[in-house]
Formats: C-alpha cells, sequence, structure tokens
C-alpha cells in the first residue's frame, strides 16, 4: 500500500478497512510504476506479441515475438534471455495452447462461473444503511457508497444436484463487486461474451453490481465432455459461445430479472435499465448453465434474499456470462524456486499460472518469484522469507 502512495495513490488507503483506487486513478498510477522502471533500465514493449519460447537441451534461452498487429507472425523476432518468467493473465489462451505444444505439464484447475447481478446502488444503499441510504450522495456525502460480500455452501440437497453432474457440495459467492459501478465487456471475439464489473474511483454510476459465481471442477467439464489440461478453457468457451449467441451478436449481453431466472420465464414487459454500454438482450438465462449449476444459483440467491432483504427484485438483473473468475489451468511449479517442473529457465506466476485469484494475491506472486529468480542469479544471497515471508504454498487458489 505504500508503494502505491508512492506512485500517486491516495494516502486514505493506508488507513480505510477496505481501501479503493478506481479504475480512473490506475492509469496514472501505471504510468508512475512504468517510468520508474524504465529509469531503472527496464525495457518495455508494447504491440508485441510472444508467440513462442526458444528451447534447447530442456532449458528455456529467450521467446520469437512479432508486432501483435500481424496476424501471421510474418515479422519474428529472437529475442535471446537467461530466464522467462511467464507473468500472462488467466485468459491467455494463445499461450497455454503454445505450452502444450512443447509437452510442458499444464492441470486443470477449479474455477468459478456465474453471472454479474445488477442492482441501483440506491436500493444496496437502503439495505445496508436503512434511513442513513440518503446519506450516500453518490459518493459525495457523509455515507460511503454500500457494498456486499455474500457467500453460499449448497448441497446437492439444496441445489437439487444430480449424482452424475458433478460434486455433491459446491460454494456460490459474490466475486468483485462493484458499488457505484458498471458491467463491461471483457472479451475479444465477437462469437463470444465475456463480462466483469468496475468502479471509478468516486463510485457515483446509479448501479452496483457483482459477479454470483458457482465452484465447477473437472467433474463438470467432463460431463460435457471436455477432457484434458484445457479441458476448463473449453468449458469457459461454450458458455460464451452460447451467452454471445443469446445476445444475438456484436457483443450484446444476454439479460433476464432476478424473479424471472428464479421463476424460470422470460417475461415481455421492459427491462430495468442497465450500465453496460454496447446493448443488452432479454433471455433466457436460466437456460445457459447445466441445471445444477442454475439451480445453485437459484438457491444462493434466494439465501443472499435472507441477508439483504431486496436483493430478489425486478430492478435486479443479471447479466450473461461472467467465467473468467480465476485460471482454469495451473501450470506446476517446484514451491522452492518457482521454475517450471517440466522446463528449466521458465517461471509460471500469477493468476494466468494458477498460482492467484485477484490483483493483490497476483502481486505477492510476483514478489516471491522475483526474489526466487534474483537467489538463481546470485543477485540475492539471503532467504525470500527474510523480506516477505514465507509463502502460504504453492497450491490452488482460495476463496
Amino acid at each position: 500500500m505504500k508503494t502505491l502512495v508512492h506512485f500517486g495513490a491516495p494516502e486514505n488507503i493506508l488507513i480505510d478497512g477496505k481501501p479503493h483506487l478506481g479504475t480512473d486513478r490506475l492509469v496514472p498510477l501505471l504510468r508512475n510504476f512504468r517510468q520508474n522502471l524504465q529509469d531503472q533500465g527496464v525495457s518495455i514493449k508494447f504491440g508485441t506479441r510472444v508467440d513462442d519460447l526458444i528451447i534447447e537441451d530442456g532449458h528455456v534461452v529467450g521467446v520469437k515475438v512479432s508486432d501483435s498487429k500481424d496476424k501471421q507472425k510474418l515479422d519474428c523476432q529472437k529475442l535471446g534471455f537467461d530466464a522467462v518468467i511467464l507473468a500472462v493473465g488467466h485468459s491467455a489462451r494463445d499461450i497455454y495452447h503454445m505450452l502444450l505444444s512443447h509437452d510442458i505439464d499444464l492441470m486443470p484447475k477449479d474455477f468459478a462461473v456465474g453471472l454479474r447481478i445488477e442492482h441501483p446502488q440506491e436500493l444496496i444503499n437502503s439495505v445496508q444503511y436503512s434511513s442513513l441510504g440518503t446519506e450516500v450522495h453518490r459518493g459525495r456525502g457523509k455515507i460511503p457508497v454500500a457494498d456486499y460480500k455474500v457467500a453460499s455452501y449448497v448441497s446437492r440437497e439444496d441445489g437439487k444436484t444430480p449424482s452424475s453432474s458433478g460434486p455433491t457440495s459446491r460454494s456460490c459467492y459474490s466475486f468483485c463487486m462493484c458499488p457505484g459501478g458498471q458491467v463491461v465487456l471483457t472479451s475479444t471475439d465477437p462469437s463470444e461474451i465475456c463480462i466483469n464489473g468496475m468502479s471509478f474511483s468516486r463510485r457515483a454510476s446509479k448501479w452496483a453490481n457483482a459477479a454470483l459465481v458457482v465452484t465447477v471442477s473437472t467433474q463438470d467439464f467432463n460431463s460435457l465432455n471436455f477432457h484434458g489440461p484445457l479441458a476448463g478453457i473449453d468449458f469457459q468457451r461454450e458458455f460464451e459461445r452460447r451467452a454471445a449467441v443469446m445476445g444475438g451478436g456484436d457483443f450484446v449481453v444476454p439479460v433476464q430479472t432476478a424473479t424471472d431466472f428464479l421463476d424460470g420465464k422470460l417475461s415481455v414487459t421492459s427491462l430495468p435499465p442497465s450500465s453496460y454500454r454496447l446493448g443488452v438482450k432479454a433471455a433466457k438465462l436460466h437456460e445457459l448453465f447445466p441445471m445444477h449449476i442454475t439451480d445453485a444459483l437459484r438457491h444462493s440467491v434466494s439465501v443472499f434474499d435472507k441477508e439483504l432483504p431486496g436483493f430478489i427484485s425486478n430492478e435486479a438483473l443479471l447479466h450473461g456470462v461472467e467465467t473468467r473468475t480465476s485460471s482454469p489451468i495451473q501450470i506446476p511449479r517446484s514451491s522452492d524456486t518457482y521454475e517450471s517442473m517440466s522446463l528449466k529457465g521458465l517461471y509460471p506466476v500469477g493468476e494466468g499460472a494458477g498460482y492467484a485469484g485477484g490483483i493483490v494475491s497476483a502481486a505477492v506472486d510476483g514478489m516471491h518469484a522475483g526474489f526466487a529468480v534474483a537467489k538463481r542469479f546470485g543477485l540475492f544471497l539471503d532467504g525470500i522469507e527474510s523480506v516477505l515471508g514465507k509463502a502460504q504454498g504453492a497450491g490452488f487458489a482460495k476463496y
């Protein structure tokens, strides 16, 4: 947090119980980070795509890159390095396929899928603050904009989960809650729809949104005949394509009121307004996922309404689809050296490697890996724990 403040973040994040920067404040902050790195001799290449690894005798010795606008990869350049830190995001599907082509070990990993629900922010303010909700004034009043965090443990009996469809129990929870925010597009292919949420620093919009997601595992992937290390990606892509079809194309998002979703119907009445800017279309989101996932979502929404009375309403609008909560794969690595178990010189780091579940945990993982690499090349001789403490383990991301 002190580092963020040093590079331009507001000092109140040092004392706030739920520190928030805002997407708008991140832009100048990242520019300051970049300038600091460049001042220290770091070369940053924008518009450059990593196409392949250069491997000699079982050791990575560099990467092949090309202009990201060159889809044919006609002008490929080779860059040699002593080691490669692989810190891609959890949606770097082309990188996963490239790693598989070199027989680098990948493992399917549990993650979560669901829908993003949006309410009028005034409703959430009223639910959380009662009469004090009128003091919020869209982020400028005496009371901060209200948020929430909910979770439910769904047993087979609660979610009506058939024994052949997967685990006997699941977790359903809110993810990436954005008070005073908006629903945004995160897919890049018109044949796929994937969404997320964000808030600007003042959290002044009229809406509050959060993902409502259910955990899924290899049993769920296999039930749709998706197998192998990339089964989770195939699972994601299946529902992103279904959502795109429901939306009708052009990145239009399929939506359904929470009441209709619970009742399993599609009303002909007008939809409540949405913050999503590329357009929404009424759709039967209750038919998007397999029934056991839909039932788990329905059960959990009913539970959440008991905790937050008014959560279920005609003003609550569900958006599809939220599938990229964390990486669907994990790249096995040494818990001591952070080096890939199947390729020397490769250091898989962060969310894309399956060792983090958010911005902060990815940053911490990157710090540990950075010291591990420095130690490998004799640039840091002490134990990593002397600076950062012991890592919590190199297992799956915890929610």
